[in-house]
């Protein structure tokens, strides 16, 4: 058969072949968005062996007092911390201790996690919701103050994607015009301000521990606050409303974090620089190698957990698609709260910038362990999807 006869067998067979071929595509790298970290097995089984022999499993225990006292310590505060069940519990309890009353309105981002206003309603409060700045995707310090009336009482900051809020504008806008400052810290357990933790700004805030955050116990929160009677107030909440005597103070309810997690908290909380750390060069080297695309934006002087990095795309699903099919992980968030059914009775709604936002944000992938070939896989392609 000659040469030329043979490339045309060749091809004449390839012709036939795809059928076949394509049940079994080239497997492609799977690149994970998020990925909790645990502390080491080894010192977490010598825990849990302890536990195991005590049978003390909860109600505020050895470790729920340890991991209050461990991060106290590594915040460097004088302020009170609080271990609770979740941060949604946390929040809920927080803005009861703070002595609201039922149709108190309340400023808050409609750009949140539904746990923002979640508390705010099972108060019997009202949400006001306000827009977010451009660059920071956090509560607009300016729209905040013209959406002020005669029965706001409180604020609540959230420093999205563990990027901080500008604290120092939200603090001097609450003193002013006498309202209570809580910050929600789900996704900050590490952030900075202007070189200060983050735990000193506002009456009160709350983190959180859940499985998707930078240091993790599973699940849990951790309410920090300004005032001691505050704190008190909401020692007691958390227990169902008293503390030892069963002899209800104020009407709670159970806001006990185990001690399992607790424990965890505790082993998880030495790491948390160095996770912080890693999570701010991975949003560095998604910065340096993605110049055309806009990042959140980060004050001057302060830290992010980077507990997401977020970018604004002309078509994030059209985008998220083709990185998923790469076997990239991305994700869309927040939807605005006041596109949520239970919400819409407090329109009618004006909050471009927020709209706008979730409109063009997807969220890359980042967590305490990525590799730098996977990301290297992510930026190449975006790259190329780039064109």
């Amino acid at each position: 058969m000659s040469k030329s006869s043979s490339q045309a067998r060749i091809a004449s067979d390839m012709d036939h072949e795809p059928m076949a071929l394509s049940a079994a595509p080239t497997p492609k790298r799977r690149v994970q968005l998020m990925r909790p970290s645990l502390p080491d097995k080894a010192e977490a089984f010598a825990v849990f062996d302890e536990l195991w022999e005590t049978r003390l499993l909860s109600n505020f225990g050895r470790y729920s007092r340890l991991f209050e006292q461990r991060a106290q310590a590594y915040f460097q505060s004088e302020r009170r911390f609080l271990a609770v069940s979740s941060c949604d519990t946390g929040l809920i309890l927080t803005l009861r201790a703070l002595g609201l009353e039922p149709g108190d309105e309340v400023l808050v981002p409609s750009f949140t996690f539904n746990s923002t206003v979640n508390s705010i309603t099972w108060n019997g409060l009202k949400p006001v919701f306000c827009d977010i700045d451009p660059e920071t995707f956090t509560l607009d310090p300016a729209d905040a103050a013209r959406r002020i009336g005669p029965r706001t009482k409180a604020m609540i900051g959230v420093h999205v994607f563990g990027a901080p809020c500008d604290c120092h504008a939200l603090e001097a806008l609450a003193k002013e015009r006498g309202l209570k400052l809580v910050f929600d810290a789900a996704q900050a357990f590490g952030t900075r301000y202007q070189g200060e933790a983050i735990t000193e700004f506002g009456d009160a805030g709350v983190f959180s521990f859940s499985g998707t955050k930078v240091v993790t116990s599973g699940e849990g929160g951790l309410a920090y606050f300004k005032d001691p009677a505050v704190a008190n107030r909401f020692d007691h909440l958390r227990r169902y409303g008293f503390i030892g005597d069963y002899r209800t103070k104020w009407v709670g309810l159970n806001g006990k974090m185990s001690e399992f997690h607790s424990a965890l908290a505790w082993l998880g909380i030495p790491g948390a620089d160095q996770a912080v750390a890693y999570r701010n060069a991975v949003a560095s080297l998604y910065r340096q190698r993605l110049p055309f695309l806009r990042f959140q934006h980060i004050f001057e002087g302060c830290r992010s957990t980077y507990k997401d990095v977020a970018v604004l795309v002309k078509d994030p699903d059209g985008l998220g698609a083709q990185l998923a099919a790469e076997g990239i992980e991305t994700k869309r968030y927040f939807m605005p709260n006041h596109f949520m059914d239970p919400f819409q009775h407090l329109g009618p709604f004006d909050l471009p910038v927020t709209e706008e936002v979730y409109r063009s944000i997807l969220c890359l992938p980042i967590h305490n362990e990525i590799a730098r070939a996977d990301l290297d896989y992510v930026t190449d392609a975006l790259l190329a999807a780039r064109g």
